[in-house]
């Protein structure tokens, strides 16, 4: 194959919402299940928030409501979040739902393959730069069962050692990009709304530095934050979540 769609050539260099009202008409109905946090539910929050897709934001009320559902068939792996779609769809996984919001609302690259992949590796690569920090949080969940003087000291490298290195990586990307987005994409592709959402809860966890939060070694992913906090539709939704 050698079009614009394998080679990456000439191809959408961008990512485009689709026309509103074709949203209000084509669009299924889509209900999040997750808690009351951010966590790995906020992204899929975000984007359906920017790019006008209707979200009904399920968060449970209790552990037990979670357990409830648990012990039913609709969560495949015994995780959330879960999106249900039309009415009978349970999707699972965070990042392949917001690959699938991301098609749904024109912000997924579909046109040029070699885009499609970037983006989907930076996607990816988020699990990897923070897989560390899940398991010193969860050990049990992966059969690793630390001592407080262990993990204080996992902890401690990878504030100084594992973390920098990774998002040293991840700052390179935005040497390509001329629009300010990770993926170098007219608008903000899910790429973006998952990194965003991992940064702003990696803030929130007490076991990192004070000096990874502020990204203060970081310059270009600390504008990557502020660039996204000033998009209307996202200030639109924290506001109306006060």
């Amino acid at each position: 194959m050698t079009d614009n769609m394998a080679t990456g050539e000439e191809g959408d260099k961008g990512t485009k919402r689709k026309e509103m009202e074709q949203e209000k008409n084509d669009q299924p109905t889509l209900k999040l299940y997750y808690f009351d946090i951010k966590g790995k539910g906020e992204s899929i929050r975000l984007i359906c928030a920017y790019s006008g897709l209707k979200l009904e934001d399920h968060r449970f009320s209790s552990r037990d409501e979670f357990l409830a559902m648990k012990e039913g068939t609709r969560l495949h792996f015994g995780q959330v979040p879960m999106l249900e779609v039309g009415g009978k769809q349970a999707m699972v996984q965070s990042t392949a739902i917001m690959r699938y919001l991301g098609k749904l609302s024109g912000l997924y690259p579909m046109s040029d393959y070699i885009l499609a992949q970037k983006v989907d590796a930076i996607m990816d690569q988020a699990t990897d730069v923070f897989t560390g920090s899940t398991v010193l949080t969860y050990g049990l969940r992966y059969a690793i069962d630390l001592s407080p003087e262990a993990k204080e000291k996992s902890y401690e490298h990878y504030n100084q050692t594992v973390l920098p290195a990774h998002l040293k990586k991840v700052e390179k990307y935005f040497d390509s990009s001329t629009t300010g987005w990770i993926a170098g994409t007219e608008e903000p592709s899910p790429a973006d709304f998952v990194w965003y959402c991992s940064l702003i809860n990696l803030a929130g966890k007490k076991e990192i530095s004070e000096k990874n939060k502020s990204l203060e070694d970081f310059p270009k992913l600390k504008a990557f934050i502020e660039k996204f906090d000033s998009l209307e539709e996202i200030i639109q939704y924290y506001k109306e979540r006060e």
